[in-house]
């Protein structure tokens, strides 16, 4: 399948007051048209970093120091904001974490949807009004007339976060980007963006990548999945071999930590430790601390990325079948 979206040896800097951070170091992974790609892993991990790098968004002390960003083979990087104005809400839309902040208080639903499509697509406002009212029955909102005229506060964080979709839909994006989609959400409201989702991949051919530390989410929804660990890949392939067989420590450790539906459990399983600050990472693997399988050669050597089965898997136990 040709590549929609093609990241390579992305790293990603942050100047602090203590030095320059490394929050991404050399994240590489591609998706195709229509396809769903989970990208997990604990908080600090460097997920959202990578969703924003993709649309150039990441705040003024931060710069992405190496790598390529290309969509349909046209690379991003180096590109002016201009140009990258006219991509963002047209060719990759994203849904942000919290529809409360993402969304401007100041302005009612329906000026908020509106603008896009008169910007990206050249309509009238009076058939981007229209169009709006239509984007917002298919995200599945009651009433969309009376919406438009309503501001964020006035809605539950479930409509909202569908206002939210609708917008980052409106202009039919090539890519998706879902940062926690369902976040706060209650179980109902989060099955029902989900199916919302599945669908638009399905009618839209949208490429979806989908940002969660639910792997029950990524399990339900996603095709292939990018498993990053303080900054780094350490598991990447599909959804299938991984959850059936994962290969990395860190990734055995994120699935063990499910609680089983079939069973009572006294006790979750759980991983040592914590994620390492960007500014104290450790020598040699960065899972090296608080992996149980941890030698010598693991504390002193960063592992590449080995192919096992169909995945892409950076660690040691696997680098003679490189």
């Amino acid at each position: 399948m040709d590549s929609l979206l093609k990241v390579e040896g992305l790293q990603v800097q942050f100047q602090t007051k203590k030095g320059i951070n490394t929050s991404v170091d050399g994240v590489s992974f591609s998706i195709g048209k229509g396809e769903i790609l989970g990208i997990v892993g604990e908080s600090g991990c460097g997920k959202s970093v990578t969703s924003l790098s993709i649309l150039q968004l990441l705040g003024t002390n931060a710069k992405i120091s190496q790598g390529s960003i290309k969509l349909s083979g046209r690379e991003l990087l180096g590109l002016s904001e201009e140009e990258m104005c006219k991509i963002r809400g047209n060719e990759i839309a994203m849904i942000f974490q919290d529809p409360m902040t993402a969304l401007n208080p100041t302005l009612t639903i329906g000026e908020q949807l509106i603008e896009p499509l008169v910007i990206h697509q050249g309509y009238s406002k009076a058939d981007a009004r229209k169009e709006a009212v239509e984007v917002l029955k298919k995200v599945g909102i009651a009433a969309p007339e009376k919406r438009m005229k309503e501001y964020p506060h006035q809605l539950s964080g479930g409509m909202r976060q569908r206002v939210m979709i609708a917008m980052a839909v409106s202009c039919a994006p090539k890519l998706l980007i879902a940062d926690e989609p369902t976040t706060a959400l209650d179980v109902t409201i989060q099955a029902q963006i989900l199916e919302l989702m599945l669908e638009l991949r399905q009618n839209m051919d949208t490429a979806i990548i989908l940002i969660t530390h639910d792997m029950g989410v990524v399990a339900e929804t996603a095709d292939n999945i990018l498993v990053l660990y303080a900054g780094k890949v350490v598991e990447y392939g599909s959804v299938k071999d991984i959850f059936n067989a994962p290969k990395h420590p860190y990734t055995q450790g994120l699935l063990s930590s499910i609680p089983p539906l079939q069973e009572d459990v006294e006790e979750l399983n759980t991983i040592e430790g914590t994620v390492p600050a960007p500014g104290q990472m450790p020598a040699g693997c960065r899972f090296g601390p608080r992996c149980p399988y941890a030698g010598e050669h693991c504390r002193r050597e960063q592992p590449g990325l080995y192919p096992v089965e169909g995945a892409l898997v950076s660690c040691f136990q696997y680098a003679k079948q490189d």
